[in-house]
């Protein structure tokens, strides 16, 4: 099926996930002193930077739902102030919770953040077993929500709310009601899972799951590893590996194809799995084929690896013809973009220019500015901004190919193309920390009041002599 039409149908779908959720915490600041008490970093936390997420089966039902369809969700939650934040974010997500609550407390994942980089990670959970009235509540709220859903979820993060029974129970009445169940699966709870239709461990899961210690990849190893859970838990199995992309395999045939990683850069893996599940299954709730729901959902992973954070991914990002086209900004994605990376503490660069006939000299300042801070965002002039300010003979290379030739390079993030001469809009909305230019230009150049007035500064690089776009055509001139 065309994943235009499959996409499509997206909206017309309702999912169906239970399992353990809870909330993701990012708290961001400077860290750039230890503390006279004992040898450990001071983070003085910023509280605009605080950034809280769904997460566990929850940022599956957020991916659901951001990309278009009808997500509701069934899990536990606490009656305290997180669980209060977390219901807030279902409604902002247009999730449909179930609030299920059994005396225990909200979980969360709290993340301490410093000058970009992930210090600590706080677990608050109490991860009982549920009791048996807790889990015929489950069970009474998931045979409510049956009739209307197209799949059925099962987000399991072995924190205590699914039990063998009940999981069993949910397969058995899914199928009766003519449901696939697809399972995200942790390997302590191999035996819950049996004549489930689908399960998504990635390699270290899978490995978990049969029991064995754990080893690098191989190809022989893959493949032993699929076709020996296939068998054992009487499934289909997408397993995810990574750089080595998705291999499924078939339940039914016996068979199985590989689908290589669509992931030009990955910057986050935090709850790729989650998109990966909630794509897939959307895709069958919809009615694709096998390989055009893996498919979609391989491509959907290679979206999300490249934001930060516990991310969801949209329709519109996986409508996006070649992978990779999300880092491809509009000027309405720039603010938002630049707002989140902060939260995180990422130090954002910029850099401007036409790069036109790509040469070393522009990898010289492109690498240069990349080392300045975390990500780099390029304001790439457009076709008619080259010409206003260079003439009717330039650009020779056209705005789309310069634009997927600095996107093919490891020291781009994003880019960002712009029709005005000169790059100020494209600041105003980035704000960046460091905005680099090339030594021609100076310290004084024109982009400094502004860059400045936001917080930033203005980061010269020496040119390398000899390496311009106007003396290289000159010597294509004087060969010819």
């Amino acid at each position: 099926m065309d994943p235009t039409e499959l996409l499509g149908r997206f909206a017309s779908q309702t999912v169906l996930v239970l399992g353990d959720v809870f909330l993701d915490e990012f708290l961001s600041g400077d860290c750039s002193r230890l503390s006279p008490e004992a040898p450990v970093p001071i983070i003085k936390i910023d509280e605009t930077k605080t950034r809280r997420v769904l997460g566990g089966a929850a940022n599956t039902a957020a991916n659901v739902a951001s990309l278009g369809a009808k997500a509701v969700l069934i899990g536990i939650d606490g009656d305290d102030w997180h669980g209060a934040r977390f219901q807030e974010l279902m409604r902002s997500s247009g999730i449909e919770f179930d609030s299920i609550q059994d005396g225990r407390p909200t979980m969360r994942k709290t993340r301490l953040v410093g000058q970009g980089q992930q210090l600590l990670r706080l677990d608050y959970e109490e991860t009982p077993t549920v009791d048996e009235a807790t889990a015929r509540k489950i069970l009474a709220a998931f045979r409510k929500r049956l009739p209307q859903a197209g799949i059925v979820v099962l987000s399991d993060y072995a924190k205590g709310f699914l039990t063998e029974a009940m999981t069993q129970a949910i397969i058995k009445e899914a199928h009766a009601a003519g449901k696939e169940v697809l399972v995200d699966p942790r390997p302590q709870h191999a035996s819950y899972y049996l004549d489930c239709d689908y399960v998504t461990p990635n390699w270290k899961e899978s490995q978990g799951l049969l029991g064995q210690t754990e080893s690098d990849p191989t190809e022989a190893l893959i493949l032993e590893n699929g076709a020996a859970l296939r068998d054992a838990l009487r499934t289909n199995v997408i397993l995810t590996l990574g750089p080595r992309g998705i291999t499924f395999f078939d339940r039914d045939a016996g068979s199985h194809f590989n689908l290589p990683t669509q992931a030009r850069e990955v910057f986050d893996v935090s709850g790729a799995g989650d998109t990966v599940v909630a794509t897939f299954a959307l895709a069958r709730a919809a009615g694709g084929g096998l390989e055009d729901s893996v498919r979609l959902a391989n491509k959907a992973a290679g979206v999300v690896v490249g934001k930060f954070g516990t991310a969801t991914v949209t329709r519109e990002e996986l409508l996006d013809a070649e992978p990779g086209e999300s880092r491809l900004l509009n000027r309405a994605q720039l603010a938002p973009l630049a707002q989140a990376l902060k939260a995180q503490g990422k130090r954002i660069v910029t850099l401007n220019g036409s790069f036109d006939l790509l040469h070393a000299g522009h990898l010289h300042i492109l690498e240069e500015a990349h080392n300045q801070g975390d990500v780099l965002i390029v304001g790439l002039n457009s076709d008619a901004s080259v010409r206003g300010y260079k003439g009717a003979h330039r650009p020779i290379i056209p705005e789309d190919q310069r634009a997927r030739m600095l996107l093919a390079l490891r020291a781009v993030d994003f880019v960002h193309i712009f029709d005005e001469t000169e790059p100020m809009p494209f600041l105003a909305e980035v704000k960046p920390n460091v905005h680099v230019n090339g030594s021609e230009y100076g310290a004084d150049c024109i982009e400094a009041p502004l860059v400045k007035a936001n917080g930033g500064r203005i980061h010269i690089i020496e040119k390398i002599p000899g390496l311009s776009t106007s003396e290289i055509l000159a010597r294509i001139r004087s060969a010819e």
